[in-house]
């Protein structure tokens, strides 16, 4: 269904990952920004959506992302995105988020660049 997101957290010593799964839409996007404000409410140091399983995404979740990484900057903190699907990547370039929120084929490879 179009109307449906899995949002799981996993918690790290320094770091939060927050996966998403299914569509990420104009439905779906106002649970994406509650679970990100959450997340940073908690005060980790890096924060990173995983992408990887989302079969769906639209305008309105970039902009939640987009949200996100103003209100972590803010704090000092950071926020990256995962997204080993070239479509999925491919929107964070022709929007230009790309020159502001990092992106990372894994979620270990952002933790080697965040932590390192």
């Amino acid at each position: 269904m179009a109307d449906e997101v899995v949002l799981e957290v996993a918690e790290g010593p320094t770091h939060t990952v927050i996966s998403a799964s299914g569509y990420l839409d104009v439905s779906t996007a106002p649970r994406l920004r509650e679970k990100l404000l959450e997340v940073v409410e908690a005060g980790p140091a890096h924060v990173i959506v995983d992408l990887g399983p989302i079969d769906f995404i639209d305008s309105s979740a970039l902009g939640v992302i987009l949200h996100g990484w103003k209100v972590l900057q803010a704090q000092g903190s950071t926020l990256a995105v995962v997204s080993p699907q070239e479509r999925i990547t491919k929107l964070f370039e022709i929007t230009a988020l790309n020159l502001s929120i990092n992106l990372y084929p894994s979620i270990e490879e952002a933790l080697a660049d965040l932590e390192g």
